[in-house]
């Protein structure tokens, strides 16, 4: 269909024709007019301004303009030098509009193919999702190819469709997916103009990502549908570019992100361990001091046997006191160096193991706060009797350390299932929730402990260490205000 601007350009130049036609009205018979030769002005600025349609109506129009004197011409001298030599030029003119004329129109539309793709890649380009994205592109296409345009994309399992024509959502149900090369429907209505369709397969290394729908009333002609072609090619490329630079990018920030927590994490692990040096200093210095202190009194002066004994015991707490913090740090250091504890296991009674840490770690004042519940159903458990003592006194310690002093701290045990479960509930203060998911982790103490009692961070840590290593579980509940239970499992005595 020729535009407005078109016509105006064809009137113009069918204007100069005309013009040059009246200069070259003075040519003889005998002798053209060196007019003729500016015919082929129009006929250039018409295949260089309208392309094809321009050259050829501006040459045809100067050959109708040039006929009537060649053929006066013709007649009256025959086919002399002059004769041939306007004949000759014609025909060049009548070569030269459209030839040019369809060079100039196709270097227009591949221009138009280069300037598409471009637009499509920077459409594409947009850090969006991928449906925005697809609507944008088909707005871009139908604005560039006068048509209605959509778009159908595999997005993993699914297809996101998009376009003037795509169904509600993001599903490509009963959309035709052109898998072997691009369908030309000639006419797909029913109105007085054809109105021509073509889909074609969007592919990437042979793969088939998508479909490219082109629907338009009017001609769709060879060329059309092979430029189409070869510009689905080009957007299955531009499709595939950007979703691997979002993957790229949806990497990069995933590892940013990885990276910062690492960072956090190390920092914060740093500045755990300055605390720890300096609680594990305090707390190694406090059993030494009293070591010190009563071996010196017990070296220089004289005591009674009672006294002695007392003497003795407190040293005798003190002295498994220091060597629980040493066993701490040097599983620690197993851990840090991904080895297990060692086990020697054994069949170990439950309810004779609870008496005994309570014994251990209390005294006869601090056992008057403990209740333990032990039924006669409970047998014993597969594990090391070593660790299971530091197990059960970690967890007593911190019941008793964490309580009022007056409240009872009870340990339970039951069995269940070819397992033994042990419970210690106390009713203290409790842990804060968004604490209680830390407090196993090495280190750590809840910010309402800290100040409160000495301790190295690293009782829970051990605990649950060598519960695992003895392929059992612990876990941990605990109510602000109400108190705290922490529940272990251990394999029981076939």
């Amino acid at each position: 269909m020729i535009g407005r601007r078109q016509t105006t350009g064809l009137l113009v130049l069918g204007a100069c024709v005309i013009a040059i036609a009246g200069l070259a009205a003075d040519a003889t018979a005998q002798a053209a007019s060196p007019w003729r030769h500016a015919y082929a002005l129009p006929v250039v600025v018409g295949a260089l301004t309208l392309g094809l349609i321009g050259g050829t109506v501006t040459a045809l129009a100067s050959l109708m303009a040039q006929a009537p004197t060649l053929f006066i011409r013709v007649e009256a001298v025959g086919l002399g030098a002059g004769a041939v030599d306007e004949l000759v030029s014609t025909a060049v003119l009548l070569i030269l509009g459209p030839l040019l004329g369809s060079r100039v129109t196709e270097a227009r539309r591949q221009s138009e193919r280069y300037a598409t793709i471009l637009a499509i890649q920077e459409a594409l380009g947009d850090e969006r999702p991928l449906p925005e994205l697809l609507e944008a592109l088909c707005r871009l296409l139908g604005d560039r190819l006068a048509a209605t345009v959509t778009l159908a994309v595999r997005d993993g399992d699914r297809w996101i469709v998009a376009g003037a024509d795509a169904p509600a959502g993001d599903s490509a149900a009963g959309c035709a997916i052109v898998t072997a090369g691009a369908v030309f429907v000639p006419d797909t209505g029913h109105e007085a103009r054809p109105r021509r369709r073509l889909s074609t397969p969007l592919s990437v290394r042979g793969e088939t990502v998508g479909v490219l729908t082109v629907e338009r009333s009017g001609e769709l002609t060879a060329a059309e549908r092979r430029a189409l072609v070869g510009l689905a090619l080009h957007i299955g490329a531009a499709l595939e570019n950007a979703r691997l630079a979002a993957r790229q990018r949806r990497f990069a920030d995933e590892l940013a992100e990885k990276v910062r927590a690492a960072t956090d994490r190390l920092a914060t692990l740093d500045r755990a361990k300055s605390a720890f040096v300096a609680m594990a200093s305090h707390e190694l210095r406090t059993p030494l001091t009293a070591l010190v202190g009563y071996s010196e009194l017990l070296a220089t002066r004289t005591f009674s046997s009672d006294e002695v004994r007392r003497q003795a015991e407190i040293m005798r707490r003190q002295t498994r006191r220091l060597a629980a913090i040493i066993d701490d740090f040097l599983d620690l250091s197993r851990l840090e160096r991904g080895e297990a504890p060692p086990l020697r296991l054994a069949d170990v009674a439950v309810g004779p193991a609870l008496t005994a840490a309570v014994e251990l770690l209390g005294g006869p004042q601090r056992a008057t706060r403990v209740i333990i519940d032990c039924g006669p159903e409970v047998t014993g458990v597969r594990a090391d009797p070593h660790a299971l003592e530091r197990i059960l006194m970690n967890l007593l310690s911190n019941a008793l350390k964490y309580s009022p002093a007056h409240s009872a701290v009870t340990m339970r045990a039951h069995a269940a299932s070819g397992k033994v479960v042990i419970s210690v509930e106390d009713a203290g203060r409790g842990i804060a929730p968004d604490a209680l998911p830390r407090v196993f982790e090495p280190y750590f103490r809840a910010p309402e402990a800290v100040g409160r009692a000495p301790g190295s961070g690293l009782g829970l840590a051990m605990v649950k260490a060598l519960v695992e290593a003895h392929h059992g579980g612990v876990s941990i509940e605990s109510t602000v205000g109400i108190g705290t239970r922490v529940t272990l499992q251990l394999p029981a005595v076939p």
